[in-house]
C-alpha cells in the first residue's frame, strides 16, 4: 500500500496545491506511481492535471482521483492501493479537515510562508493535526531572497511546537510558470535552483514518511 500524504493548509494563497503538484510530479520522475486526490472543491489539481495531460504527453503519467468529502475515504484507499503515494489536496474547512486526518491520511504537509499572518493561520491547522495525532511537516514556500524572515519564521513556528522542514522553497516564478504548463521544476530543465529545491523537499519528505 502507498503513502497517504495530505497538503493541508486552511488559510488561502499558501502555495498548497503548487507544492503537491510539484512533488508528484518529482516522484513521477524519479519512476514512483503517483495518484492526485482532489478534496478541494476549487479543484486546482485537477485543472493541472488535466493540464499535464494536454500539454505534456511525453512526461511520466500521474492519475486524478476527483473525490468529495463523503467518499473521501473510500478514494484515498483505493489511490493508496494502486500507487507507491497518494497525494491528497485537501478542503481549507477544519472539521472536514479533521475528518480526512482521522480516518485516511499517515502523514501531513502544511506549506507556510514566511510572514506574520501565515505563521498565525498555521495554528489552527496544527492544532487540529496534533489533536488527531498524524506526523507531520511544515515547509516553508515562497521564501524571499537575502531575508530573515524564514528564520524568523521558523522560529515563531518552533515555538508553536511545529516541526519545520529544513529544506525550503525560493519565491521563484519557475514555479507558477511550470505549474501553469501542467510540469515540475525538473521535468524540463534539471538543473535550475527551483528543481534543486524540489529535490531537497522531496528528499527531506521521503525520510520523514519513511522514519
Amino acid at each position: 500500500m502507498g503513502h497517504k500524504v495530505l497538503f493541508a493548509q486552511q488559510k488561502g494563497g499558501a502555495g498548497k496545491t503548487m507544492l503537491l503538484t510539484q512533488i508528484a510530479a518529482a516522484l513521477a520522475a524519479s519512476g514512483q506511481a503517483v495518484t492526485i486526490v482532489d478534496l478541494d472543491p476549487q479543484g486546482t489539481a485537477t485543472q493541472w492535471c488535466k493540464e499535464r495531460d494536454r500539454l505534456n504527453p511525453d512526461l511520466p503519467p500521474i492519475a486524478l482521483q476527483e473525490s468529495a468529502n463523503w467518499r473521501a475515504g473510500m478514494d484515498i484507499q483505493n489511490a493508496a492501493d494502486a500507487s507507491d503515494w497518494a497525494l491528497i489536496d485537501s478542503p481549507g474547512t477544519a472539521d472536514v479537515l479533521k475528518r480526512v486526518l482521522i480516518r485516511n491520511a499517515d502523514f501531513c504537509v502544511i506549506p507556510c510562508q514566511p510572514s506574520a499572518a501565515d505563521v498565525w493561520a498555521c495554528r489552527a491547522t496544527l492544532e487540529t493535526i496534533e489533536e488527531v495525532g498524524v506526523n507531520h511537516l511544515v515547509v516553508l514556500n515562497r521564501v524571499p531572497p537575502r531575508s530573515r524572515s524564514a528564520d524568523i519564521a521558523s522560529a515563531e513556528l518552533a515555538a508553536l511546537g511545529a516541526p519545520v522542514m529544513e529544506a525550503t522553497l525560493g519565491a521563484r516564478t519557475a514555479f507558477a510558470d511550470t505549474f501553469m504548463a501542467g510540469t515540475g521544476a525538473g521535468e524540463r530543465k534539471a538543473r535550475t535552483k527551483a528543481a534543486e529545491e524540489i529535490r531537497d523537499v522531496l528528499a527531506s519528505l521521503q525520510k520523514a514518511v519513511s522514519d
